[in-house]
């Protein structure tokens, strides 16, 4: 069994940077990617991980050996591990849903930055993301 802790490091803050992303009003332009997709190694908190993009979905595998697949979809986003942990995440305009094995976390943002997020084990957090940016 995937530890949960890995779960919530790669769904988390996938999920909230899509998201975050996509509530931007700018269209991106279209870029043609190689064949093979594309590669890029992330090094964040002495933690290496490679990353490929591809037709086929995300792939990220760590350098101890753990695995994820990310697909990306019109019903939103599926992420696999490969101890067979998944989670499905649903975006709409007013924000997210998170359905893991623990429960579903519900993520809800408006136009001022205000995000309210709703835990499986009932817990409320409340934040202001432009705020907190700022304070960076």
């Amino acid at each position: 069994m995937a530890n949960p802790s890995t779960m919530k490091n790669i769904i988390l803050p996938l999920s909230l940077s899509l998201f975050l992303f996509s509530c931007g009003s700018e269209p991106k332009p279209e870029e043609s990617t190689p064949a093979g997709g594309i590669n890029i190694t992330v090094d964040q908190d002495s933690t290496k991980a490679n990353v490929n993009i591809s037709a086929d979905g995300i792939n990220v595998q760590t350098e101890d050996g753990k695995e994820a697949n990310v697909q990306i979809g019109k019903e939103g986003i599926h992420v696999k591990t490969e101890d067979g942990e998944e989670a499905d995440i649903r975006m709409d305009g007013e924000g997210m849903d998170i359905k893991t094995k623990e429960g579903d976390t519900k993520v809800k943002m408006d136009k001022s930055g205000n995000m309210n997020i709703k835990t499986p084990d009932g817990k409320e957090i409340n934040m202001n993301v432009k705020e907190a940016a700022e304070k960076k």
